[in-house]
């Protein structure tokens, strides 16, 4: 057994030569010292972990809503583009759907004047008992310009019911827009709430890695403060690369 005089592990102070061997401190103050040391110790190591984790969490969670804002910002330029070039093609629908009309009004137009003026040469043949071949050709050109009468119109309905068709897809596909953005700015927002969380642990996890020059950290510790200049260099490259 060894005569080295034994001391005190907290003061540091020697111990009285009697004292038995499991005996560690001077004094009910030492003793009382390092147990409020252990609990300040547990404490800190707690609040380090917790925070490491809220930290994992919020990366992850922000690494979930990058991804799917890339997504939905890519899906809402392809539906810009998509809705661009639909947008040509429904103008030049429109255009070629309004001049189609506009013909069609037009020999409609035209084609009852001709009825008209056939029926008045018809009448006035009639009234004067002129050769009845004349009369029979009246009737019959009457009877074609009824039938094509009945084909423009036919026409002008099934034109008027392609543009309304038009105009409801167009419609559709402005709304399906204006829910993709919405959705953007909702995963923006959600984004925004996990920086208060990064922010805090950034701040303690810096003063934790300062105060390293000076005081002797736990493994635990010494584990966050290489995490922290971890993450630390990632977001500079980050910022570097303007991402």
């Amino acid at each position: 057994m060894s005569n080295r005089p034994r001391t005190c592990i907290e003061c540091e102070s020697l111990l009285p030569v009697a004292a038995p061997q499991r005996r560690r401190y001077c004094g009910i103050t030492c003793r009382r010292r390092a147990s409020r040391r252990r609990e300040r110790r547990a404490a800190h190591e707690t609040e380090i972990a917790r925070l490491k984790r809220l930290l994992n969490e919020a990366t992850a969670r922000e690494d979930r809503l990058e991804s799917r804002i890339a997504a939905a910002r890519e899906r809402i330029e392809t539906t810009r583009t998509k809705m661009r070039r639909q947008a040509v093609k429904h103008r030049k629908r429109e255009r070629h759907a309004q001049r189609a009309i506009i013909d069609r009004v037009h020999t409609l137009v035209a084609t009852r004047d001709r009825l008209t003026s056939v029926t008045a040469d018809l009448e006035t043949a009639a009234s004067n008992q002129n050769d009845r071949t004349d009369l029979e050709i009246a009737a019959q050109q009457i009877v074609d310009l009824q039938k094509r009468l009945a084909t423009v119109t036919d026409r002008h309905q099934a034109l008027t019911g392609q543009h309304a068709q038009l105009r409801d897809r167009y419609a559709a596909i402005v709304s399906n827009y204006n829910k993709a953005a919405d959705r953007l700015n909702d995963l923006a927002r959600d984004r925004q709430r996990f920086r208060p969380v990064i922010e805090a642990w950034d701040t303690l996890a810096g003063r934790l890695a300062k105060s390293a020059r000076t005081t002797t950290l736990s493994a635990g510790d010494r584990e966050i403060v290489r995490m922290w200049a971890t993450w630390q260099t990632g977001r500079d490259r980050r910022r570097r690369t303007g991402q």
